[in-house]
């Protein structure tokens, strides 16, 4: 790479980073280029973003020796820790502070980092899940890291995944999110990559700020209506589970996400469709989103 030729962003982990990498190459900057740090080089995906042009870097978040040289000379970094992938909130913190000592250490003007609030000190009960994040955070900023912090809402995906609508014996899906009533916050992680791509491009206007997105805020039946309109003559509704319920089901996950659901009820998660849109106005709803969807989902129930 020439001088003039330096890798502008560092996108890492799955939907998130993929997303930010594919908006970042689909228009990026002229003179930059894009980045991707992954721990397998020789995965599918992987190889999807160097054929577009991404330099692919190998790395390892629990070993910090490998973050310096994959981040040098990087104008921006995007980062995103995953909790679920071992579900240990200690070794994501510690992680996530791997990152911020290398950004920082490189150098890096700009750091978009994939937070999300403190559960246990706004509403008194752990949600793992949340808290590692968020003492990730204030530990960019107790270091004075050039950062935004963003905080994505749940994916449209996972009804397609983890959440997917359960079968009843009368014929109907049931959408087992247990929020009560309360709405909830969606959107495509593909749809957030070009969001963190404004962020990166207005520097001056988003450093230091939090930025919550959403592509929909809508009940779970609210939810359940848009599948049962689109996948007819199927029918969907939501579940009549509480929070509480669903921890017992009896897996250390359940809790977690029990927890979540719960917070989700009683706490403002500063998410806005409305600037979700400022920064990229082709944000789908989820109504868009299950039209364009369709054979996906009915795939994912057979």
């Amino acid at each position: 790479m020439t001088s003039n030729e330096k890798p502008e962003h560092s996108p890492s982990r799955g939907r998130q980073g993929g997303g930010v990498a594919k908006a970042l190459l689909k228009s990026g900057r002229p003179g930059f280029k894009v980045r991707a740090v992954t721990r397998n080089a020789s995965s599918d995906k992987a190889k999807a973003l160097q054929a577009k042009g991404a330099q692919v870097v190998t790395t390892s978040l629990d070993d910090p020796s490998t973050l310096g040289p994959a981040l040098r000379g990087a104008h921006g970094v995007f980062a995103v820790t995953n909790y679920w992938e071992h579900m240990d909130k200690e070794r994501e913190i510690k992680q996530g502070k791997a990152i911020a000592d290398a950004a920082k250490a490189a150098g890096v003007l700009h750091v978009v980092f994939s937070g999300l609030e403190n559960v246990q000190k706004i509403a008194g009960f752990p949600c793992p899940v949340f808290d590692g994040k968020a003492e990730i955070e204030e530990y960019m900023t107790s270091i004075e890291l050039p950062v935004t912090f963003v905080r994505y809402p749940s994916y449209y995906e996972n009804f397609i995944g983890s959440l997917k609508p359960q079968k009843q014996d009368d014929g109907t899906y049931v959408l087992g999110i247990p929020m009560e009533g309360a709405a909830k916050d969606n959107a495509s992680p593909a749809d957030m990559g070009p969001a963190v791509r404004a962020i990166f491009n207005n520097r001056a206007e988003w450093l230091g700020r939090t930025v919550g997105f959403s592509g929909d805020r809508l009940t779970i039946q609210q939810h359940a209506e848009i599948l049962s309109k689109h996948l007819a003559p199927k029918v969907f509704k939501a579940t009549d589970m509480t929070a509480d319920e669903y921890a017992q089901l009896g897996s250390h996950r359940s809790k977690d996400l029990a927890n979540m659901f719960k917070f989700f009820q009683l706490y403002s998660r500063h998410r806005s469709v409305e600037l979700t849109r400022q920064l990229h106005p082709a944000a789908k709803s989820f109504d868009t989103w299950v039209a364009e969807n369709k054979e996906a989902l009915l795939n994912a129930l057979d």
